[in-house]
């Protein structure tokens, strides 16, 4: 095995200054730490593992960890709790993560959130990523500070990154494109409800996902209304009742995006007295709940405790060990539940 002294010998270069490069601890020619890592990875050379945590603990690595935060983002919250295990993990190895929770979307307000990210100098962040500008230009100074970061959830384009951890959404569509034909018996109508329209990622991949599998797999399968989806806004229904108006023959309905979680309900109460199967996305408590009274038919989960948990160790493993993540996105399992997999 090369050892540190070995890697100096062969780079004109104390024990000091490869131990420096090793450690990522400043004061280190930039010419000089490029021929050290050249020559650490040239010849296989592996940091001992108790010592790298070592210098982590002297260290003191701080990771940001930004999460969108509210009684309409009802899913976050067990990616939230995910993450904070894990930082009460990272905490006995001397990592502190300091989390920061985006109640709202103006952007005076963002603009002071994330620089409070800024101000605390993280070594890495892990961050839900937002299509908005301040979002944007903080993405930019970080990328330009080279500050390694994770976006979980939603995979976007806009920014550098190391890396993804989150959902398929095309295969996730795919998925419940299944489902429902399943419960059509192969041969029917399935309607589409979103509360969100086709400006978001998660529902253009979802419906991508979904209408492919019907015209590869299910052609006895149809979409009401040509698949355009009823989109709903807050509490407001009314685009539900009028697809259901629209479409006596309807036997499925597929609600991709879902907002808080109630048009489950409206859409089961809409319904009364008629044969129709109601497919979901996500596992909170409340599904586990309709999903025993029969309000919805079966849901498909996003592993969010992974969302939560994974990308402060991939940070953790990149800024402590130099282990880069082997791949650009770590896709969630998606977990089929029913009435008969619906307890915890």
């Amino acid at each position: 095995m090369v050892t540190i002294k070995e890697i100096a010998k062969m780079a004109g270069v104390s024990r000091g200054t490869v131990d420096r490069v090793v450690n990522g601890r400043p004061g280190v020619n930039p010419e000089t730490e490029k021929r050290i890592r050249t020559l650490m990875e040239d010849m296989g050379f592996r940091p001992n593992a108790a010592g790298q945590m070592l210098a982590a603990r002297k260290r003191k690595l701080r990771l940001a960890f930004l999460i969108v935060h509210g009684p309409e983002h009802v899913f976050f919250l067990d990616i939230l709790h995910a993450a904070r295990d894990k930082a009460a993990e990272l905490r006995e190895l001397g990592v502190t993560v300091d989390f920061y929770l985006i109640r709202q979307f103006d952007r005076a307000y963002l603009e002071r959130v994330l620089h409070e990210v800024e101000a605390s100098e993280p070594d890495g962040v892990a961050a839900l990523p937002l299509r908005i500008k301040p979002f944007l230009e903080f993405m930019e100074r970080l990328n330009a500070r080279k500050t390694p970061t994770v976006f979980f959830n939603i995979d976007e384009d806009f920014a550098d990154h190391l890396c993804y951890v989150g959902c398929d959404y095309v295969q996730s569509g795919r998925v419940a494109a299944g489902l429902c034909a399943l419960c059509t018996g192969e041969e029917g109508e399935v309607g589409v409800v979103t509360c969100d329209g086709p400006n978001s990622p998660s529902f253009t991949a979802r419906m991508g996902g979904f209408t492919q599998e019907l015209h590869d797999r299910h052609p006895g399968v149809t979409l009401a209304d040509g698949g355009i989806p009823a989109v709903f806004h807050g509490d407001n229904y009314d685009p539900l009742d009028e697809l259901l108006e629209r479409n006596p023959l309807m036997t499925a309905l597929y609600i991709v995006n879902l907002g808080d979680f109630n048009i489950c309900r409206a859409a089961r109460k809409a319904a009364e007295g008629r044969d129709l199967a109601i497919i979901t996305n996500d596992l909170i408590p409340a599904q586990r709940e309709m999903l025993r009274d029969g309000i919805i038919s079966a849901t498909v989960s996003q592993q969010p405790d992974v969302q939560g948990a994974l990308p402060l160790q991939i940070l953790y493993d990149l800024l402590v060990f130099g282990t880069a993540p082997q791949k650009d996105a770590f896709f969630t399992s998606l977990d089929i539940h029913i009435l008969q997999n619906a307890q915890k």
